[in-house]
């Protein structure tokens, strides 16, 4: 069985008390902070949690994206520099 740690967080108010990998305790502290800075800047604090899960997923995902994209470009360059050594 592998074992586990409890962190306790404190979410828009809320106290949570979370069981999580050693290795996972940093990112979920780090990912609370970050939940919380985002839940701060929302007036609508009845839809705040789904307006900031929202944003973050947003943000997310639109990282991703660029990432991607600059992936890609890299790529293309790497393939170029093959191609011409090989003709070489």
């Amino acid at each position: 069985m592998s074992k586990v740690e409890t962190i306790s967080l404190r979410i828009f108010g809320r106290d949570l008390t979370i069981a999580c990998p050693p290795k996972e305790k940093n990112n979920l502290i780090k990912a609370a902070n970050l939940l919380n800075e985002e839940l701060d800047g929302i007036n609508d604090k009845n839809n705040a949690l789904i307006i900031a899960g929202l944003t973050l997923a947003n943000k997310l995902l639109s990282d991703g994206k660029k990432k991607n994209v600059s992936s890609d470009l890299n790529l293309k360059k790497m393939i170029t520099k093959i191609d011409k050594a090989l003709k070489n």
